[in-house]
């Protein structure tokens, strides 16, 4: 899984696989869900992320691997 944040346009990504996707589906005005061909869900893209969700704190709690920290 990969997070990404782009200020610039206040999207927040989250690629869920390396899956290609195959299709997008609009959920709302500012959020995309891209699913692959077996209509497995692939990323999801919020735009004015800000709007939406608390960008200042991340809790990563039971995550079933270990959490390596890249800054």
């Amino acid at each position: 899984m990969k997070i990404q944040y782009f200020p610039a346009t206040d999207t927040l990504s989250i690629e869920l696989s390396d899956s290609p996707a195959a299709d997008t589906r609009l959920i709302t005005d500012n959020i995309t869900l891209d699913l692959d061909a077996q209509g497995q869900p692939v990323a999801l893209d919020i735009d004015q992320a800000s709007k939406y969700i608390n960008l200042t704190t991340l809790d990563l709690s039971k995550i079933p691997f270990p959490v390596h920290q890249t800054i």
